[in-house]
């Protein structure tokens, strides 16, 4: 955390500093010198200086006033734009700084206690702060250089511009604050209560202008290195619309010469870059954003974390089989909280008998049978872990760890997995000296809310009935997630106190989303401005999850219903041919993968199991072997790679290939050779009197001039000049193709004229993003949950971002967990963005974060 107390101290001597060199600039301007020795008389300060402004703001205010009185006689167009922007920013700073004062006044209200302050109203304070710095910045610069012989008075007009408009939507911003604080000033909850709608909020306040967020002034609010990796990634993103958007007939050398020529293009003109961003915000579909989120997962970019990363003996995904079990059910289950058929008693007369709970398998949306991934990640080989087999001789296994991680993945519940977010995973299996289990649940919108919570906690209750095969005793079990990821693991919780099973001992959320719902609060108004999390792409992976659309419901329904279709089939119509589609699906599997080992050797078994629940949807083997033999055909696995794909084999009745090459040499042959041979060819082709004439040919055109005319056209082509054009042609379209910009066409509320017109955009009201609504479940938005649900949820430990949108929902939770008399703790960081832990390799302040939870993580698995 950063000392407040140091901070201000560090800024005020800056400001001081700032103040005395713009004195001295005014002053060195107007003093004439009457002899060397004389002192210089000072210039009097500016009279019209608002009394009310804060330090930083009165510095950069000056700075303003004196470049504006500079740039006043400049009488060039630049030199007249310079002094209008420095004019209006001087409004801009005095309204700022009195809307942060009024904000100061009250947000410490809405802390989670005294020693912990943030909320969404104290982050855009800092948010303006920053805003402050970085104009005062940029007006030192232009006073170091406005007066040298190389200054570039273009590049610092369209700085002071861009700054302008940054602190005026800014301003815009803490308007809609004081809105919220008019909504909530009797409750005391960040969360708009009562009948107030974000559509409402919204239509009371001015439009917001994103652009000035995501141009020249894209990640003022962090650190250097961060702002550097969130430009990066707004030029990536900008440049891979160009591709995503292109045309389906282009190849791979073309979009990949238009993604390096926009790449350029977007990195040199950053208003272009932040039109594209807000433009693919507003305007792209769910679809785009998976793809974007989905390039973590590329082959370098899989193969990055084993070569950058930690070092660990085991990384192996497991595929676990779709069965039905049951678990025993746990101790302080209260009677009240039965659900009928999910808690079954053993027959007997003994009334302390052991009651069990029916774990079903996941089947909302996709239907049941398909199984579920997870990666088993550990610094040290355990004993008894999966695919281990026997340790001989004087190599022995380390002992099992009597603690596990259960991990979820975020990505906005439709993008990344295990493997995206190995990177700090490693780290955290290194520092924590215990195996961790992370689940890659499936991805909305395919399969939205609530099949991945269901198959969250069926790996999480596999997790209980298998821990010594996963290396370890299990005496304490921690649910970590970040973002999504975190949502899902109080899901878990929440299922676990719902259906009687072993509770986790601990929860670890990071920047966690509680309430999945369009409660404005002063914190989701971040994303109007995140560079990782944009407004519209927030929306949309929200709908995708939570408010699927009807065609993907549709869909899901057709599917589940075929595949209960071919499950129910008579035996009799299916077996021959079902067992001869296993066999050679068998076959191509090995094929594919360059075995030749023996059918019945068990390095194989492997391979075939899974081939044959290819289309079965389950998996033979599914008893847990003996602890004292091999393990390694438990379930399908791999080491360090990704699932195995099965490629069935289709026959087809296509033509083959040498009949197609010849008729297409037949046809080439007819199309394009002349020859005077050919006589039947010219007495039979003749074109109607109009085409001709529609073709640009003369009236007098006969059939053998058609020919006579067009030799004579082959022949041109064949001297240098007609060569040379042909060349200069190709050159030309072919550039044209690879660095023409598509459009990006969204709903179809919105015409192709509005978005080809981007200014347009500008004007265009977020609250058009609320069309859908999203259902009040617990399980979805764990803030809705019930008090009895909530206290008895283990001791909890919250990671958030003082600059998140999800700030706010964790500052809620965390409060009503302390009322509830929950053992919760809160840390808030700063200067981090939202999903800052795949950035570990990346920027130091990441990875300082990541020993946060490091330490959090730690407490909660009691790991001294």
């Amino acid at each position: 955390m950063i000392d407040a107390a140091s901070a201000e101290l560090a800024s005020l001597k800056l400001n001081a500093q700032f103040d005395d060199n713009l004195k001295l600039a005014h002053e060195e301007e107007k003093i004439n010198h009457v002899n060397g020795k004389e002192a210089p008389k000072p210039t009097p300060p500016p009279s019209d200086i608002p009394a009310e402004l804060q330090a930083s703001y009165r510095s950069l205010f000056v700075a303003c006033q004196e470049h504006a009185a500079f740039f006043a006689k400049d009488h060039t167009e630049f030199g007249q734009r310079l002094h209008a922007a420095h004019i209006a920013w001087q409004d801009f700073i005095v309204l700022a700084s009195r809307l942060v004062l009024q904000i100061e006044s009250f947000a410490h209200e809405y802390d989670f206690d005294e020693h912990t302050p943030g909320n969404g109203y104290r982050s855009f304070v800092y948010v303006t702060n920053a805003c402050i710095s970085h104009g005062i910045s940029i007006c030192k610069q232009l006073l170091a250089t406005r007066t040298t012989m190389f200054f570039r008075k273009k590049v610092y007009m369209k700085e002071v511009e861009a700054c302008s408009q940054l602190l005026s939507s800014i301003c815009t911003c803490l308007q809609y604050l004081l809105i919220l604080r008019q909504w909530s000033a009797n409750t005391g909850d960040l969360f708009a209560c009562g009948t107030h709608t974000a559509e409402q909020l919204f239509e009371l306040g001015d439009t917001i202008n994103q652009y000035c967020f995501y141009g020249r002034c894209l990640g003022f609010q962090y650190g250097d290195s961060i702002r550097g990796i969130l430009r990066f990634l707004g030029i990536s993103m900008a440049s891979y619309s160009e591709s995503y958007y292109s045309r389906a007939d282009d190849g791979t050398i073309v979009k990949t010469t238009r993604s390096l020529w926009t790449s350029g293009k977007y990195l040199m003109n950053p208003e272009l870059r932040a039109r594209r961003i807000v433009n693919i915000s507003q305007n792209a579909k769910i679809d785009f954003c998976k793809s974007f989120w989905f390039l973590a997962e590329s082959e370098l970019m899989l193969k990055l974390p084993s070569i950058v990363g930690s070092s660990i003996k085991v990384n192996r995904l497991i595929e676990l089989p779709a069965e039905p079990f049951q678990l025993p059910r746990r101790k302080n289950f209260k009677p009240s909280e039965k659900l009928g058929s999910d808690v079954n008693q053993n027959q007997g007369d003994d009334e302390d008998a052991i009651q069990f709970v029916d774990i079903a398998v996941p089947s909302a949306h996709l239907g049941p049978g398909l199984p579920i991934s997870v990666r088993l990640l550990s610094a040290k080989r355990r004993s008894g872990m999966l695919g281990e087999g026997r340790y001989r001789g004087w190599h022995k296994p380390t002992p099992p760890s009597r603690s596990i991680l259960f991990h979820c993945h975020g990505g906005g519940f439709v993008a990344q997995s295990s493997k995206s977010h190995e990177l700090y995973l490693r780290d955290w299996a290194v520092a924590l000296d215990c195996p961790i289990l992370s689940v890659d649940y499936s991805l909305a919108p395919e399969a939205p809310f609530p099949r991945a919570l269901q198959e969250v906690f069926y790996a999480y209750c596999w997790l209980l009935k298998n821990a010594e095969h996963l290396g370890t005793t299990a005496e304490r079990i921690v649910c970590a997630g970040d973002s999504a990821g975190a949502n899902l693991s109080i899901g878990v919780a929440l299922k676990c106190i719902e259906q009687g099973v072993r509770v986790p001992d601990g929860l670890f959320l990071a920047y966690c989303p509680t309430l999945v719902s369009f409660v404005p609060s002063p914190a989701r108004l971040l994303c109007l401005m995140d560079p990782l999390l944009p407004f519209g792409f927030m929306m949309r992976c929200l709908r995708a999850y939570a408010a699927p659309a009807k065609e993907t419901l549709q869909q899901n329904a057709k599917h589940v219903e075929e595949v209960a279709q071919i499950r129910n089939a008579p035996k009799s119509s299916l077996g021959s041919a079902t067992s001869s589609r296993r066999t050679s699906l068998a076959r191509s599997t090995l094929t594919s993968l360059g075995a030749n080992a023996d059918p019945d050797d068990e390095s194989s078994d492997t391979f075939a199991s899974a081939s044959a629940s290819y289309h079965s949807q389950t998996v033979e083997r599914t008893d847990m072997p003996n602890s004292e033999g091999d393990n390694s055909s438990c379930v399908s696995f791999e080491d360090d790679s990704q699932p195995i794909v099965h490629y069935p084999v289709e026959i087809s009745a296509d033509t083959p290939k040498d009949l197609e090459t010849a008729a297409y040499i037949d046809q080439f042959l007819d199309k394009y050779l002349i020859d005077t041979a050919t006589i039947e060819v010219t007495e039979e082709t003749t074109l109607p009197a109009p085409q001709v004439q529609s073709n640009g040919l003369g009236k007098d055109m006969t059939d053998g001039n058609i020919l006579v005319e067009t030799g004579r056209d082959l022949i041109a082509m064949d001297t240098l000049q007609g060569r040379w054009q042909e060349a200069v042609n190709n050159i030309t379209n072919t550039l044209s193709r690879c660095t023409k910009s598509y459009e990006i066409h969204g709903s179809s509320a919105i015409s192709p004229q509005d978005v080809r017109n981007m200014d347009a955009l500008i004007a265009r009201s977020p609250s058009e993003e609320f069309a859908f609504d999203v259902p009040k479940d617990p399980f979805l938005s764990p803030y809705w949950a019930s008090d009895d649900w909530l206290s008895q949820l283990p001791e909890t430990k919250i990671l958030t971002l003082n600059m998140d949108p999800c700030l706010d929902d964790c500052v809620m939770f965390a409060k009503k967990l302390k009322r509830l008399g929950r053992q919760v703790n809160l840390e808030i960081l700063e200067g981090l963005p939202h999903g800052f832990l795949n950035f570990t390799m990346l920027s130091n302040e990441a990875m300082d974060g990541s020993k946060h939870c490091i330490k959090s993580l730690q407490a909660l698995l009691q790991i001294t």
